[in-house]
């Protein structure tokens, strides 16, 4: 059986608000939640509902299994916005040859360093 640290939850939403630099007013009205409710479950005196999670998580565009879990599993649906509205606009062939470049550039990160 799976126990849920609602402290280690609060922690992590913490985290990820502060590292994106939003207030708790501005997640919290992002989330439509209350304030009050926020500081509540960044201190992990709250239960969170599923729905709850979920905003949070879209809010913060993070996956809920980040918020319970502490891991972040790469999800390609998690892509910024322009690269798949990119992808959209491409035909199967121009998909592919962009994944072959991907990963031709993920393989040889050692030639074009930053």
């Amino acid at each position: 059986m799976y126990n849920i640290d609602y402290k280690e939850i609060g922690k992590r939403i913490r985290e990820e608000r502060r590292k994106q630099k939003f207030t708790q007013e501005k997640l919290s009205e992002m989330a439509d939640i209350s304030v009050s409710f926020l500081s509540h479950v960044e201190r992990g005196g709250r239960i969170l509902s599923v729905e709850t999670l979920a905003k949070l998580a879209n809010a913060l565009n993070i996956t809920v299994e980040h918020i319970i879990c502490g891991e972040f599993n790469y999800r390609p649906d998690m892509l910024p916005t322009e690269i798949l509205d990119a992808l959209n606009q491409m035909s199967s062939s121009q998909r592919k040859v962009f994944l072959d470049i991907m990963k031709t550039l993920a393989s040889r990160s050692d030639m074009w360093q930053i």
